[in-house]
């Protein structure tokens, strides 16, 4: 079979063949009627009332059958259903005066004949079978003006009216169709025959639309069809008006109307409930499907909310009464619910919602019941508007974020304060006097920054171990914070420092009262793990804008930190103003230019500069190759020029801003170190590391970060200490040495030779290089001299260090420390320091182009 075979057993082969199954029962009972008494006159007893009863079950089918289809019209209905129902209604009328023209009933305005029964007969079969027809061939375009059914029905009536008026009044324009003792004349059987053409065609029509797409109303119609065609064969055999033959063509034509009325029926009464019933399942499905999303959100935990315009609660779910309690039946306000803190903000933003000022809102409120209203909530929420842009309700969807926004704040108290004690850091401080300058600037008032460092606080540190040190810290920050006025900040500088910030300052000399009592409270004994510890500090006072009236934060603190430092060169345990400072110790260009350094750090001006190492053996064979670089700060300044690093260098160590300095001249450095890895991957660099920053809390980890931002590994690194700093606090530069070898690091001793490091400090330090100082290269070429580098050489070899000799100006110096041993060569011999883009146009640097 073809592939349309076998659509038509997909789409239901079943009832197709119930419909061929009545055709062919129909037409075999025919063929058995017409072999068994065809040219017979078998006369039927009580013929007039068997005739009656099928004529008037005939009639209620086509009746029922055109009522349904007019009542039930729908834009969307096929319009030749419309046509059918509006036929079917003609057909009853005419076949009610058919039964009532049937010879032996009572007078219908005329005598009752055989001649006017046929009439109203033959007018009643045509109807139908016109109908049949056009529904087989035509469209199922739906008939979409409701008025073109009126005019349907109003030519039905007017087919029907004539006909009635021919019947009735002019039987004379109607050929004869039966003749008494003879019969059928012609006429009669010729349009009988015309009859079973048109029923004919139409069922065949049907039959062949059938197999190509089934639908019941075609089987319905297709059955229909074919019973007619039949039924009207037995109206061309009959010999009188009573015979079996009318009897059967009769009972065929109630078959064929009961098999339109199912095909109506299906159409526009069994569909339409079936579509009915399938969107009700539709709804039902989306119902379940609307439950369990409300379910999965009930297991979120979210709050799902509808809303009118007044913040009425209109629909919640299991979410909202989690949160709201019993409260969330008694009270269907939702603003009852928002904290009173939050509730005047988050009406605005309701009303703006409702107004059409904004499409959505979301932020963070808090929510709760009566036993509870700090709990804190995402909120989002959106309006339903009509199509005149007004709100008709809103949704929202809130979120429970109450551990997340604590975490948040603490995370955020932690970027902001410090571990240990729990007071400010740099970052809150600065923004601190920031904000209090701007308020002296608008009350016209002074502010104090107030540099504290406590004395000789390593000596307790080494004598009680760190605990007890960290104990100190936080009852010298206890007791300072007393000292404070409301309003006030104290805030941890790093290490053993602190820093104050007095504000609001109106009477002169407010800021030495509270010094003078910060001394006095210091000063008291402490007994910390049973230990009596006495303590005391050196402050340093720097007074806005009487000091540094320009408000630059920076300026400030360095000259807080200068008068803390010749606070301590006082003997200590005192504090100093920076206005008497200025006056003594330091000259006032020292000062200026201390404060245009504080300037240039905090403008990021300070630039890195590079200078290579060369590889000793390389240059003995004649062809010197760089190994690694030495990256060093350099200051130039519009109106100073160009300033000597060992004189700005000291004055940032001094200032506190050694630090910045430092990272600044660092981060560049490792930005360069990355891109000339892609052409030298074995290239290091070498930085220089101070005191404070050795001992600074936060140099590893941030050290460590930087090298990982930059995509550098802590090997390609090499930390030059000065012989001077490893050996100023043994114990605790050891400490920091190996945790800085044990990251990766590789540590050198600068400027070696000029300290007084024993064999067994060297031994116990974790350094893997030694610098010779400039000072031995210079005599490498007197007696004296050549003999102390062979002798650092010789401590180096034993040690197992590789060597590094600086200040190599000649090729004669170049090329002894290279038969002496010496590892790597610096001077400028080989370059002098220059900026980046200098650097790479080196001729040792050929290798990156």
């Amino acid at each position: 079979m073809d592939s349309r075979a076998d659509g038509v057993k997909a789409s239901g082969f079943g009832p197709l063949k119930s419909a061929l199954f009545f055709v062919v029962l129909a037409a075999l009972g025919y063929l058995a009627l017409w072999g068994e008494f065809s040219g017979m006159d078998f006369i039927i007893p009580q013929y007039l009332i068997l005739h009656t009863v099928m004529e008037m079950a005939a009639i209620v089918v086509a009746m029922l059958g055109a009522g349904i289809v007019w009542n039930a019209y729908a834009s969307e209905r096929p319009g030749h259903l419309v046509l059918l129902g509006v036929l079917l209604f003609g057909t009853g009328l005419l076949d009610f005066a058919h039964m009532l023209s049937v010879p032996g009933m009572p007078y219908m305005i005329t005598p009752a004949e055989v001649q006017k029964s046929i009439t109203f007969w033959l007018a009643a079969r045509t109807l139908p079978a016109i109908g049949l027809c056009i529904t087989a061939v035509g469209s199922r375009e739906p008939l979409k003006d409701a008025r073109s059914r009126f005019a349907m029905a109003a030519g039905v009536l007017l087919f029907v009216g004539l006909v009635y008026w021919a019947a009735l009044f002019h039987m004379e324009w109607v050929p004869s169709f039966y003749v008494p003792l003879q019969g059928l004349t012609v006429y009669k059987v010729g349009y009988e025959y015309v009859l079973v053409a048109m029923y004919g065609f139409a069922a065949l029509w049907m039959l062949r639309r059938l197999l190509r797409e089934y639908r019941r109303t075609l089987a319905h119609l297709f059955v229909a069809s074919a019973i007619a065609a039949i039924s009207e064969l037995c109206f061309t055999l009959y010999r009188s008006h009573g015979d079996l033959f009318n009897l059967v063509g009769h009972f065929y034509k109630i078959v064929c109307y009961v098999f339109i009325f199912r095909a109506v029926f299906a159409s526009s009464v069994r569909q339409p409930f079936e579509s009915l019933h399938a969107a009700l399942d539709n709804e039902k499905r989306l119902a379940e499907q609307n439950r369990s999303v409300v379910r999965t959100l009930d297991l979120l935990e979210e709050a799902v909310l509808e809303l009118d315009g007044q913040c009425r609660l209109i629909n919640s779910n299991a979410g909202w009464r989690a949160i709201a309690g019993d409260d969330a039946v008694r009270d269907t306000h939702l603003l009852t619910h928002v904290h009173p803190d939050d509730r005047s903000g988050f009406e605005l933003q309701f009303n703006a919602l409702v107004t059409g000022v904004k499409d959505e809102v979301h932020g963070r409120f808090r929510f709760g019941s009566a036993e509870r209203t700090d709990k804190w909530f995402e909120c989002r929420f959106v309006a339903e508007r009509n199509a005149f842009s007004g709100t008709t309700s809103v949704r929202g969807v809130m979120h429970d974020i109450t551990k997340v926004y604590l975490q948040e704040r603490h995370i955020h108290h932690m970027a902001l304060h410090d571990a240990l004690t729990g007071l400010p850091n740099r970052v809150l401080l600065e923004d601190r006097i920031q904000q209090a300058i701007q308020h002296a600037n608008r009350s016209a008032r002074r502010i104090a920054v107030c540099f504290v460092d406590l004395d000789h606080f390593k000596d307790i540190n080494d004598a009680y171990g760190h605990k007890v040190g960290d104990e100190l810290l936080l009852a010298i920050a206890h007791r300072l914070r007393d000292c404070l006025r409301e309003g006030d900040t104290l805030a941890r500088w790093g290490g053993d420092e602190f820093v104050a910030l007095l504000h609001n300052l109106s009477e002169p000399g407010s800021e030495r009262q509270v010094a003078q009592k910060m001394i006095a409270v210091a000063r008291e004994p402490l007994e910390i793990a049973g230990i009596a510890v006495s303590s005391a500090f050196s402050m340093g006072i720097a007074v806005y804008p009487d000091d540094e009236p320009s408000g630059d934060i920076d300026a400030l603190l360095a000259q807080a930190d200068r008068a803390m430092f010749y606070a301590k060169s006082q003997g200590r345990n005192n504090f100093q103003f920076y206005s008497e400072v200025a006056g003594k110790g330091t000259g006032k260009k020292d000062l200026y230019v201390q404060a245009k350094l504080a300037r240039a750090i905090h403008a990021g001006t300070i630039t890195a500069w590079f200078q290579p190492l060369v590889n000793a053996r390389s240059v003995l064979e004649g062809q010197p190759r760089m190994e690694g670089v030495e990256v060093l700060a350099r200051w130039h300044d519009e109106e100073l020029g160009w300033v000597a690093p060992g004189s700005f260098i000291t004055m940032a160590e001094n200032l506190g801003l050694i630090g910045d300095l430092s990272t600044q001249v660092r981060r560049t450095g490792f930005a360069a170190l990355r891109e000339w890895q892609q052409e030298l991957p074995d290239l290091k660099m070498s930085i220089n590391i101070s005191k404070r920053q050795l001992f600074s809390v936060d140099f590893i980890s941030d050290l460590l970060a930087d090298v990982q931002t930059y995509g550098l590994q802590p090997r390609d690194i090499q930390l030059e200490i000065t012989e001077s700093v490893a050996l100023a606090d043994v114990t605790y530069a050891d400490e920091r040495l190996r945790s800085l070898a044990a990251a990766g690091f590789s540590l050198s001793i600068d400027d070696f030779g000029t300290g007084y490091a024993s064999l067994s400090q060297l031994h116990d330090l974790p350094i893997g290089e030694l610098k010779i100082d400039i000072s031995f290269v210079r005599r490498l070429h007197t007696e004296d001299g050549y003999r102390m580098v062979q002798g650092i050489l010789g401590l180096a070899k034993a040690l197992r260090l590789s060597t590094v000799a600086e200040g190599v100006e000649d090729a004669d110096t170049a090329r002894l420390l290279g038969e002496m041993g010496v590892d790597l060569l610096q001077g400028y011999f080989f370059a002098r320091p220059c900026s980046r883009e200098d650097f790479v146009a080196l001729p040792l640097f050929a290798g990156v182009h």
